[in-house]
């Protein structure tokens, strides 16, 4: 469990640098969320902003380590590497058994993702996607030419579409495709991970 610590100032960079110096951390290595419910606007020059910030754990030794264990335990011919951004971290795989990582439309892929955010996503401060040769990048593609395709049959005949169940990172895609249609409307329905998606007119 991550212990967070309350700090509050007139700005939110004097709260942010206030913050990293009591942590001893760099800004860079702080992360941190706005307490509403007292942050409190006077005016430009009066205010108060709270925050609760916390230190950004130095994980990726130890998201490796998990990545190289399940792998081992798998007996799998695969190799990663991390390519760090501001907003999320992604985990590239290669090898020899890449297709198991997308067999069945990339569902041990999708595992590593949500095991990987689950463990870790909190303590980095920021997302984990799995890549493994632009399977996500051409399941996008895919799936925007697909909803596209519906969207316009739906416009001219006014009949509902169902989608088959999809994973979060693919109703995702869905979803933001029909955002274009202003017309238009998604629902995802299901308790479980994989869901269906409706599209209607609104």
């Amino acid at each position: 469990m991550i212990e967070k610590k309350e700090f509050f100032s007139n700005s939110l960079k004097d709260v942010i640098a206030i913050a990293a110096e009591d942590l001893d951390v760099e800004e860079k290595d702080l992360r941190y969320e706005i307490v509403t419910g007292k942050t409190k606007y006077f005016g430009h020059k009066k205010r108060e902003i709270y925050i609760n910030a916390w230190a950004a754990k130095k994980t990726e030794g130890t998201i490796s380590s998990f990545i190289e264990n399940v792998l081992d335990e798998m007996e799998l011919d695969i190799s990663f590497e991390f390519e760090e951004q501001d907003e999320f971290l992604r985990v590239n795989y290669s090898g020899k058994d890449y297709r198991l990582l997308l067999y069945k439309n990339g569902n041990l892929l999708n595992a590593f993702q949500y095991l990987l955010n689950r463990l870790f996503s909190e303590s980095i401060g920021k997302k984990i996607y799995c890549e493994c040769e632009a399977f996500r990048k051409n399941r996008e593609r895919e799936l925007t030419s697909i909803t596209n395709k519906h969207a316009k049959e739906i416009e001219k005949s006014g009949k509902p579409v169902q989608m088959k169940e999809l994973n979060p990172f693919e109703r995702r895609i869905v979803h933001m495709t029909v955002n274009r249609f202003p017309e238009l409307q998604s629902e995802s329905e299901g308790d479980n991970f994989l869901k269906i998606i409706t599209i209607s007119k609104k």
